[in-house]
């Protein structure tokens, strides 16, 4: 049994100046350290034949009675046969247990999606980061934002994905594959404990039945309702609205007319040239687009924008280029207000959707099915004024070899522009 010494008093404990162990006494073994004007209580004890100290804390935090009954406990354990240094390492243990527990418990899906974005966000380009977050804040948040991460049920995941399954099939399959890839990076931290909720052989008892049909036509509008349509875009001030009256009057595809850059424009020779790597069909060559007026004077209105940028049309957040479904929502916008003012709104009368429901025209339909059946229309004459192969040129689509052995390039070019510009006459026939 370990000898005790002299007890110390509280106000002997506060009068120690000189480093040094001090025996605090009460309890065999409490000790005092006297370090650099810090005191700190120990224990010393032996335990299967190792001498061995553990800390008890720092004076006048724990107090010298504290010290003595927390010796106390110590000694209590060893006579029980316990280590205190390993008994107090797993009292930390399941602390942190505990805390993890309780953390995890509390953990939200919201929660793990943005630590997701914040540790993977530099592997993304500012496009796929900007779609993802749009998507999770659009369609996944509101809905299992708040769902308690380990209590995620395919039920929640289902009442996600079922709003768009049969119209939107396309948006609720990368829907799935964003929640999944969310909930696998949090599997992989440690986060989630439960089995995958995102489980498509189970999802697919859960949401209504989806048949695979092919894929339709995009939506265009009636060369009739296209001057009526560009009067109401016009007058719309939006940066999408811009960019979507730009796309029609060069019949592109609305990527091209995003990504449109300050550099490709040749204002001297009034063209816009798209390089070939940005072109769908790339083996077609640079695609050389003549300008109207009144695409040069929309460009030179927006020579003036304040936020410089390389893109012509810029996102209103950053110098980013428009996301893909800002001239998508537009026309929907577009065809809300005009049903809501007595309109006709801006229906493609030959599509439907899965759901049978008039389709909505799309920028693609517009821009390109639109301009190609005006090309051809024969109540304009324009069967009889432009040529098809011309039509197609403007278009970016391969012609024959009888074609390209039929014209020079400067009188293929000169058509083009005759034919661009008839377009936009034809698209502001209507103020």
């Amino acid at each position: 049994m370990p000898k005790v010494a002299k007890q110390l008093t509280d106000l002997q404990v506060r009068s120690l100046k000189d480093d040094g162990v001090f025996a605090a006494g009460g309890v065999a073994g409490l000790c005092v350290r006297v370090q650099s004007q810090q005191k700190t209580f120990f224990l010393r004890y032996s335990f299967n034949g190792r001498r061995r100290e553990i800390s008890i804390g720092h004076y006048p935090v724990i107090s010298l009675a504290d010290a003595r009954n927390k010796a106390s406990d110590y000694r209590r354990l060893i006579t029980e046969g316990v280590d205190p240094l390993d008994w107090k390492q797993e009292q930390k243990r399941k602390a942190v247990e505990e805390r993890s527990a309780k953390f995890l418990a509390e953990l939200t899906f919201g929660n793990l999606a943005d630590r997701f974005i914040e540790a993977m966000s530099n592997d993304w380009s500012e496009k796929d980061k900007d779609l993802l977050i749009g998507r999770l804040g659009n369609h996944i948040l509101p809905k299992i934002g708040s769902e308690k991460l380990n209590s995620l049920t395919s039920d929640a995941v289902a009442g996600v994905l079922a709003p768009h399954w049969r119209e939107h099939h396309a948006l609720a399959t990368k829907l799935r594959l964003i929640m999944r890839q969310v909930l696998a990076w949090g599997k992989a931290k440690g986060y989630v404990t439960i089995d995958n909720p995102v489980d498509s052989q189970v999802l697919k008892h859960l949401l209504p039945k989806y048949k695979k049909t092919k894929d339709p036509h995009h939506a265009m509008l009636p060369v009739r309702d296209v001057p009526r349509f560009m009067a109401d875009l016009h007058r719309r001030p939006s940066m999408s609205a811009r960019c979507l009256e730009f796309a029609i009057l060069t019949a592109v595809r609305a990527g091209n007319a995003r990504l449109a850059e300050w550099c490709e424009i040749d204002f001297k020779r009034k063209l816009w040239i798209i390089p070939r790597a940005k072109m769908k069909v790339a083996m077609n060559g640079d695609h050389e687009i003549p300008l109207s007026s009144q695409v040069l004077e929309l460009l030179s209105s927006l020579q003036t924008q304040i936020r410089p940028s390389k893109y012509i049309f810029p996102s209103p957040v950053g110098l980013a280029p428009l996301s893909d479904m800002s001239m998508r929502s537009l026309i929907h916008e577009m065809h809300t207000e005009s049903l809501l003012r007595g309109g006709r709104g801006y229906f493609d009368p030959n599509q439907v959707t899965r759901t049978g429901k008039p389709a909505i025209a799309t920028p693609h339909g517009i821009a390109r099915a639109s301009f190609r059946t005006w090309a051809q229309d024969d109540e304009l004459g324009n069967d009889r004024r432009f040529s098809d192969k011309i039509a197609e040129l403007c278009l970016h689509h391969k012609v024959g070899d009888a074609y390209n052995g039929a014209y020079e390039r400067n009188q293929a070019m000169k058509s083009r522009a005759e034919m661009m510009q008839a377009w936009a006459d034809y698209c502001f026939s209507v103020q």
